[in-house]
């Protein structure tokens, strides 16, 4: 079973790395992730979302953002963000990681997210980025790419998966989806 929280994670990698080694003296930047949410067209989608990010191998997840009823309710449904839920173990999250990722669900337009990741610890390596968002019943929009986080900024090319399939409700709910990460200053 993967773990969840921030702290974990932090604690998992720089544990392998001596304090003095230059690995910790690496300085992970931004990611910045835009989107647009729509109108349903014919149903009323719930936009339930949440972000996060895969280290390479079996190694925890990152939750960086999931919306507030997802978060404290609707994760428990079975169908909604069904991949960030398998992932994120968070029937087990500590009130401390619930509380620093949690936000209000995303409004119908133009919305973005950026992530500070020096401050969540993130070490320089290959991720997955995903954003999974649920429509209605049991469909999901999981939007999916490469991350590397280093000494370049990265447009992170978009992967878009309909989960179980897309539904028929005559409109795409979520579109131009856009993540970009930007490394830190160097001084």
């Amino acid at each position: 079973m993967r773990l969840f929280s921030s702290a974990l994670i932090a604690i998992f990698f720089t544990g392998l790395m001596p304090a003095n080694s230059a690995f910790a003296q690496q300085k992970a930047g931004t990611l910045e992730v835009k989107f647009q949410y729509l109108f349903g067209g014919s149903e009323d989608p719930s936009y339930h979302t949440a972000m996060w990010l895969e280290p390479e191998g079996n190694k925890p997840i990152l939750t960086l953002y999931v919306s507030n009823e997802l978060s404290t309710t609707q994760y428990k449904s079975g169908t909604i963000c069904p991949d960030w839920v398998k992932l994120a173990g968070w029937s087990k999250a500590p009130k401390s990681l619930v509380d620093a990722v949690t936000g209000p669900t995303p409004d119908v337009g133009e919305g973005a997210r950026t992530f500070d990741l020096g401050a969540l610890k993130i070490p320089f390596g290959t991720y997955r980025f995903r954003m999974q968002v649920h429509i209605i019943e049991k469909y999901n929009i999981l939007f999916q790419g490469k991350l590397v986080v280093g000494n370049s900024g990265q447009d992170v090319t978009i992967e878009t998966l309909y989960l179980p399939s897309k539904p028929d409700i005559g409109t795409d709910v979520v579109k131009d989806v856009v993540v970009h990460y930007s490394p830190a200053a160097t001084n």
